[in-house]
């Protein structure tokens, strides 16, 4: 009996069906993370823009809330407030100069709207960066899984229009009318991202330029200079510590220090003086100079000294006739000028 060696026709054609079913399988996988990465990688380039955004939002919080027309930030570079472009973004340097304007959704667009007490301190802002195509398939239909994994990859910010609800435009943080915004509304199928009033407000930091009275309950340690360009208001005491003679060279015409026998001084042409107008006076004792019997002092408190400040005249007011020892003769002046 001869025995049969090799393959039957049937065996073949199983082999040749399970390595079609894995080719697919495999072309299919593929196709399936290909387009899983380009949705990361398209929501990582919105989480880039929606930043920026923000940073928009922190920078003008104050223009945007008292803006009272499109115009309102030209001076700034941005045309209309509450439509931003990604170029005006680059030009302000909160997205960097080769920071690409296109992506898998045809690119994006910003927008802004207010509710609240507008305009005025009490305005909110809410924000939208949104893709300006749909997110379509092959097919031409929404691409449901596409939209799914860039939601998955944008962080808790992403949402998108559906087309069961295309009133709305949804996220896990988010939902706003569609449109919230004067305009046309955003087409099922494009995605987004949000910065909401609330987000917004979890960063009300004072900021270069702000307006608003910070209202500080509490103290505050400066370490450099304090300069205040309008009135300052004490409500109990200014404290000095810096100390100077009177007379000593100063720096800065202006400046305010103390002494502790001249009070107050003020730096005039390059010298300490008191800030007391007026030239003084003094008395001179014949056995102890500017000093009484009794070892204080009786020298003029604007100089320092038994002398008259430079340009007064020295007037005799008073004098004690001669008197025995130990008090001697006191002569009283008064300078004048």
């Amino acid at each position: 009996m001869i025995r049969q060696h090799g393959f039957a026709l049937m065996e073949l054609v199983v082999a040749a069906m399970l390595a079609m079913l894995l080719a697919v399988w495999g072309a299919s996988a593929l196709m399936n993370r290909i387009t899983d990465a380009r949705a990361e990688s398209a929501a990582v380039w919105m989480l880039s823009v929606r930043q920026a955004l923000h940073a928009y939002i922190d920078r003008y919080a104050d223009d945007l809330r008292h803006a009272d027309g499109p115009a309102s930030l030209s001076h700034k570079g941005y045309a209309d407030w509450a439509a931003p472009t990604l170029a005006q973004l680059k030009a302000d340097q909160l997205l960097s100069p080769g920071f690409p304007e296109l992506a898998y959704f045809g690119g994006a667009s910003l927008r802004l709207w207010r509710h609240g007490a507008c305009p005025g301190a009490d305005c909110r802002v809410d924000a939208l960066v949104h893709g300006n195509q749909p997110v379509r398939g092959k097919a031409g239909g929404i691409d449901e899984q596409t939209i799914a994994q860039w939601t998955l990859s944008s962080k808790g910010y992403g949402g998108a229009v559906s087309q069961a609800q295309p009133q709305y435009i949804r996220g896990p943080a988010f939902a706003f009318n569609n449109p919230s915004w004067d305009g046309e509304p955003l087409l099922p199928g494009i995605v987004a991202m949000a910065v909401t009033s609330e987000q917004s407000s979890q960063r009300e930091f004072l900021r270069v330029g702000d307006t608003r009275n910070p209202d500080f309950k509490g103290g505050a340690t400066i370490e450099g200079d304090v300069h205040a360009m309008d009135d300052l208001h004490v409500g109990r005491y200014l404290r000095l510590q810096s100390e100077h003679a009177m007379f000593a060279p100063c720096a800065q015409e202006g400046d305010v220090a103390r002494n502790p026998d001249s009070g107050l001084l003020v730096c005039r042409d390059g010298r300490w003086h008191s800030a007391v107008r007026g030239s003084g006076g003094f008395s001179m004792n014949q056995l102890y100079g500017c000093f009484d019997s009794l070892g204080a002092s009786t020298a003029n408190p604007v100089t320092s000294a038994c002398s008259c400040p430079v340009g007064a005249s020295m007037v005799q007011i008073s004098d004690s006739g001669p008197l025995a020892f130990p008090h001697g003769r006191t002569v009283g002046f008064l300078c004048i000028g």
